[in-house]
């Protein structure tokens, strides 16, 4: 049997998002006023969030937890919408580290007081000169 790599890479993601996601029930259409319920649970998923969860809560700060369960506080200075379809979206946050310390490239627990603790893959950008940036890059097939 012969499958294309365009059918291969979308069922496999469909299928990796599907085993590693909680869903909404069926029916159910995600937008700005279902997001809002969902993530008041107790388990956040990255699944449940999108831009406009984001942008609500840009110049806001967020906790990250090393390794060593050391806090560093990071203000999330931009959300930059770049674009959605029917079938994916991408977007990236942009956050700032006021006391310019640096983390390397890696997977951090995150907490913010109205979102809970969730995993993100944080990317150091730029120079750093008296604040460090890190970027987080979403991209995601809409089911």
């Amino acid at each position: 049997m012969s499958i294309s790599r365009r059918h291969f890479l979308l069922f496999s993601g469909t299928t990796f998002i599907t085993v590693g996601t909680s869903f909404l029930p069926l029916g159910t259409k995600q937008n700005s006023h279902t997001w809002a319920k969902t993530l008041n649970s107790s388990n956040p998923s990255l699944s449940q969030m999108h831009c406009s969860t984001f942008e609500t809560l840009k110049d806001k700060t967020f906790q990250v937890f090393t390794e060593g369960e050391e806090q560093l506080h990071l203000q999330l200075e931009q959300v930059d919408d770049l674009g959605q379809s029917q079938q994916l979206e991408q977007f990236s946050l942009i956050f700032r580290d006021p006391q310019g310390q640096s983390l390397p490239q890696g997977t951090y627990q995150i907490q913010h007081r109205q979102l809970g603790r969730f995993s993100l893959f944080l990317v150091p950008t730029g120079e750093p000169t008296t604040s460090m940036y890190y970027q987080a890059a979403f991209t995601r097939l809409l089911v």
